[in-house]
């Protein structure tokens, strides 16, 4: 029989801080669906295009599978991760699978998430990236909030997707400017609502 001491010491004991992030958007690339899915089956290549690779530390344990180290910092957290990443292409569908796991021992943090761009085309015969990810974190970067990592998280990704789309990338953003915009938007949206509740 579980002492009542016992139980309430497992109910109250400290536990990680978790986030789960999930992003879905589709980028019209100027490229046709044939020269964006070439980009994209180059499984190195996407592999070098991974946001926050640290030059020179990308090494491949097989044909589809790589390992990184990654460095994201936000809110004064930096968090330097041990990234391996599984790379499917599936040329029938025209499709990549992305599958991370990542893991920084100082900060005691980890990632594990799914990632999918599906190459259609669009009506000028544009290729149109539909891309998906459902990403989770555990630990001190989780304690930043959902909103935070998604923000940070999007802009990765939709780097990631401009340049193997075959663009440049975006000019980089710091994390400090995207969080007063975040706050903006907040206020902004709070105005209008409390604006409206008034009339």
């Amino acid at each position: 029989m579980t002492s009542r001491e016992a139980d309430w010491s497992r109910r109250t004991a400290k536990k990680t801080a978790g986030t789960t992030v999930v992003l879905d958007d589709v980028v019209v690339v100027p490229v046709t669906p044939a020269t964006a899915w070439t980009r994209l089956e180059d499984v190195p290549l996407v592999a070098s295009c991974l946001p926050g690779l640290v030059p020179g530390s990308l090494v491949a344990e097989s044909e589809n599978v790589f390992r990184a180290r990654m460095v994201y910092t936000v809110m004064g957290i930096s968090a330097n991760w041990d990234l391996k990443a599984a790379i499917e292409p599936d040329p029938a569908r025209h499709f990549l699978a992305v599958t991370l796991e990542g893991e920084d021992t100082r900060l005691n943090m980890k990632l594990k998430g799914t990632a999918g761009v599906l190459v259609r085309a669009e009506e000028s015969g544009h290729a149109l990236l539909d891309y998906t990810a459902n990403l989770r974190i555990d630990g001190s970067l989780a304690a930043m909030g959902g909103p935070v990592i998604r923000s940070i998280l999007s802009d990765a990704i939709g780097q990631f997707v401009e340049v193997v789309g075959g663009q440049e990338p975006a000019k980089h953003v710091p994390w400090y400017v995207r969080f007063a915009e975040l706050i903006r938007g907040w206020w902004a949206r709070l105005t209008r609502r409390s604006d409206t509740s008034t009339t």
